[in-house]
């Protein structure tokens, strides 16, 4: 489960072995929003650097069919 004061989750999306996409509203503006999260409460350090890697290529795609990420915000020990 996902839990922060700015966003209200709705759903899972995917539950993979290392991370969890939820569907969510972003509170201050009611935007809807996909949140992708590490699983492990306590990520290594290359987990972490891949994690931000793929933040980092998708925001290069120019794509109808990539999911345009909005930002990457500290969650926990990880993103």
């Amino acid at each position: 489960m996902f839990n922060s004061p700015r966003y209200r989750e709705i759903d899972v999306v995917y539950a993979g072995a290392r991370t969890v996409v939820y569907r969510a509203v972003r509170l201050r503006d009611h935007q809807s929003v996909m949140i992708k999260v590490l699983r492990d409460p306590h990520p290594s350090f290359s987990e972490l650097v891949q994690f931000r890697n793929q933040y980092v290529i998708t925001q290069h795609f120019d794509s109808p069919f990539v999911v345009k990420p909005l930002g990457l915000e500290r969650y926990g020990n990880g993103y």
